[in-house]
């Protein structure tokens, strides 16, 4: 899958191909969070404004006789034009949402997604629409089979959905059906993370002590016109924070939730998280707490007492545990935010180890520590003399070897992105060894100068 951007916040003009690890680094208000957050934001929207052209005879013979066939193959054709449509309508109508800016900040931009399309209908898909806890619509699709079935739950006249609900729900199910391989189930954690983690409990008070004040004032009061009133306050953040905002607030809601797929099949995540955490972060009674694992055995602190590392790494470990699973792809915006360079570079190795467990990733970074560790990674795939005893004196294992033709790595400058060059020794990322060896002559400089000093 590929992007194209055009005057996209300081990117001009840019191309950039996802890999199964996509990395963008670049120096400071280059277009790095502007490019994620775009991307994100179509794959967080697109199934909700696709179109597809059903016909109103459908519609009614579905509401008459309570089931629809959709042969898929039909849709085939028309594909190109309808992601065509996709790009423009994001670009036009959504772009401005998703920042949460004024239309005319994104007057000028351009944004079209291309995919290599080869239809494919191997797996099933099922999933369903809800009115009061109470199923009315499902969407049904065999393995194998380019059949889609739309079915009505309901007979009753007063719990029918209205054609509009019913032309949504198909919309998105021939989208899942049609798209759903191409564009990945996506979960970001913003660089804002720590301040949403440590406030979150504030902004539920703030609301409720104000519902209260508000209510005993007037009695012709709405709580509704409240809640309508908070929701457009919150869409003033950027999509991905108001995400982030949301998803911190349900974290009790998701922790009673059952295991994700991803720890399911690979319970070793749950130690890799203890292991960069120093510990485990656990909810009981309402709060969110962090037991330590060896400095301060079976000490437990409310979360708010916790290291900033622990508060950054809050949303990952909760989407690990209870949401991952394979064919998702996760965005993080400066993963290395208030981690020691050794957590940093177990931090690369634990992408290594979610992308060969079916998730892609896509960071943002000015971590030389990340870049260098990735650059370990691809060393080890090659042949070469003593790399089984350098893997068992480093602790490595076959999990942690990256192949670089996953790895995609761009460079954000000259108001565009170049792609870095990538081979089996590594990523090239001059920004960063530019500023390394700068640091390093000045060091030689300064001692050499002062060796000569206390030699005279």
């Amino acid at each position: 899958m590929k992007f194209q951007f055009e005057k996209l916040g300081s990117i001009n003009k840019a191309e950039l191909e996802l890999g199964d690890l996509t990395i963008i680094c670049g120096e400071n208000n280059t277009g790095k969070t502007y490019v994620s957050y775009a991307i994100y934001g179509f794959l967080a929207t697109w199934n909700k404004f696709i179109n597809f052209e059903l016909s109103q005879e459908k519609i009614d013979n579905l509401l008459k006789e309570g089931i629809l066939k959709i042969d898929l193959n039909q849709f085939e054709n028309n594909i190109f034009s309808l992601i065509n449509e996709l790009s423009r309508d994001y670009t036009q109508l959504i772009i401005p949402q998703i920042f949460s800016a004024n239309e005319g900040y994104f007057s000028k931009t351009s944004f079209e997604v291309f995919i290599n399309y080869n239809p494919s209908y191997k797996n099933e898909l099922q999933f369903s629409a809800k009115t009061k806890e109470k199923e009315v619509l499902k969407a049904f699709k065999e393995k194998s089979s380019a059949i889609l079935e739309i079915t009505l739950l309901v007979e009753n006249e007063a719990l029918i959905p209205s054609t509009h609900i019913v032309k949504d729900f198909i919309a998105k199910a021939l989208g899942k059906a049609l798209l759903g391989h191409y564009f990945a189930s996506p979960f970001i954690i913003t660089a804002e993370r720590i301040g949403i983690s440590l406030f979150y409990r504030e902004l539920d008070i703030s609301k409720n002590v104000l519902v209260e004040q508000l209510q005993k004032q007037s009695k012709k009061f709405e709580i509704f016109d409240f809640f309508e009133m908070v929701n457009n306050t919150v869409s003033r953040y950027a999509l991905p924070i108001q995400n982030n905002i949301d998803f911190v607030r349900d974290i009790f809601d998701i922790h009673s939730k059952k295991t994700s797929p991803l720890l399911k099949e690979h319970p070793e995540f749950a130690k890799d998280l203890k292991n960069i955490l120093g510990g485990e972060i656990k909810v009981a009674n309402d709060q969110i707490f962090f037991t330590f694992k060896q400095a301060r055995k079976n000490q437990t602190i409310p979360l708010y007492l916790s290291s900033s590392t622990v508060k950054s790494l809050l949303d990952l470990n909760f989407y690990i545990k209870h949401i991952a699973k394979s064919g998702d792809i996760l965005f993080i915006d400066e993963p290395e935010l208030n981690l020691h360079p050794a957590n940093q570079r177990k931090m690369a190795r634990l992408f290594v180890r979610l992308i060969k467990a079916g998730i892609k990733v896509f960071i943002t970074t000015h971590s030389d520590y990340i870049i260098k560790e990735l650059n370990n990674l691809i060393i080890l795939g090659n042949k070469f003399e003593e790399r089984n005893k350098i893997m068992k004196k480093y602790k490595y294992t076959e999990a942690d070897v990256l192949d670089p033709t996953s790895v995609k790595v761009y460079i954000a400058e000259n108001q565009t992105l170049t792609p870095a060059p990538i081979d089996n020794l590594g990523i090239a990322v001059k920004s960063f060894d530019k500023e390394i060896e700068e640091m390093k002559n000045m060091f030689d400089d300064m001692t050499e100068t002062m060796e000569m000093a206390y030699e005279l």
